[in-house]
């Protein structure tokens, strides 16, 4: 599977975005938790999207036209899945409760999802394929999966995947703070605390099978040489159990040999460490690479937007991997064109 266009939208510092905060550093809630944004304001996910759409705050130029060309080609059959993490997602919540181990969630109707996905696919071409995936935090890496196998199927010659979250919602925001996984306000310079931060982004990617007249027009960023995406049994949908399950299925069922480096999923916690174990018992001394520190930790669309900063910032072959709430993991490996 090829990826012949990816562009994306992510901060790396407080900027002013159509004069409101983009919200890097709106994780920031009361010490012990609570439903209080200390800094920043969320961005709309439509917005993130029509960020990328348009080539605005950071995201480059010609998505818009690469879609549209794409799918307008007779020579293809298209699809578009919308990766959307499956929470806090176009402003309509509704209150569901989770059980007496954790505190009330709230997310959106699922359909809601779906009608956004058709309203984009109409602006933008025709599709033969429209679909939404809720994957948690690998929601990227899951329908970059299912386009793989769509593809590989003959169902499909290009598949446009959009990745994108709202991962600095006050739900959000309240869960990670209680559990001690985000900075709270009093650890935002301490260096010694190494949480992640929550932030937004957005990445559309574009992936084509490669061996069609239509894909030949295009030349590839990258090649997808291998996926898989996994589960583990463990008794809590917010971390992984201390035996690393589900990294060593998602690895194990992936070819790895000659990887150059690791693009690790590192949340800065205790699963981080896990992790750390699991490629070190498995690879060795291994280069790792990280962007959370960086664009802090964009939840749905983290596996997409990272496996293309890795394509865009590095060279060679590499592994991409993901973890995410309810027991879910992925991996991909990755050359670099």
């Amino acid at each position: 599977m090829l990826l012949t266009h990816t562009n994306s939208v992510y901060s790396e510092a407080t900027t002013l975005l159509d004069y409101v905060t983009y919200p890097q550093y709106a994780h920031l809630v009361n010490n012990g938790g609570g439903m209080v944004v200390k800094q920043g304001i969320r961005t709309a996910c439509e917005e993130l999207v029509n960020y990328v759409l348009k080539g605005q705050h950071g995201a480059t130029q010609g998505t818009f036209e690469f879609l549209r060309e794409c799918t307008e080609s007779e020579f293809c059959k298209t699809g578009l899945i919308l990766a959307a993490g499956g929470t806090h997602w176009m402003g309509h919540l509704t209150t569901v409760k989770w059980s007496d181990q954790y505190p009330t969630y709230r997310i959106p109707v699922m359909a809601e999802n779906q009608i956004y996905a058709g309203s984009i696919a109409n602006k933008i071409g025709k599709f033969e394929y429209i679909s939404t995936d809720a994957t948690s935090c690998i929601s990227g890496h899951s329908a970059w999966y299912t386009a793989r196998n769509m593809m590989k199927a003959g169902a499909l010659d290009t598949v446009v995947v959009i990745a994108v979250d709202d991962g600095t919602s006050e739900d959000y925001l309240s869960i990670f703070g209680e559990y001690g996984l985000s900075k709270l306000v009093d650890e935002e310079n301490n260096p010694d605390i190494v949480k992640f931060r929550c932030g937004q982004a957005c990445n559309i990617s574009v992936f084509e099978t490669g061996y069609s007249a239509w894909s030949n027009e295009h030349k590839p960023l990258a090649k997808i040489e291998d996926m898989y995406v996994g589960a583990e049994v463990h008794n809590t949908p917010l971390g992984i159990s201390p035996e690393g399950t589900g990294y060593r299925n998602v690895i194990n069922r992936v070819f790895t040999d000659g990887i150059d480096f690791v693009k690790t999923h590192s949340t800065f916690s205790l699963d981080n460490q896990i992790e750390e174990v699991i490629l070190k018992e498995t690879f060795g001394d291994i280069r790792t690479v990280n962007y959370k520190l960086r664009i802090g930790h964009t939840m749905g669309t983290s596996t997409a937007v990272e496996t293309a900063l890795a394509i865009q910032e590095e060279s060679g072959r590499f592994l991409s991997l993901g973890a995410g709430m309810g027991n879910v993991f992925s991996s991909a490996v990755v050359e670099i064109v």
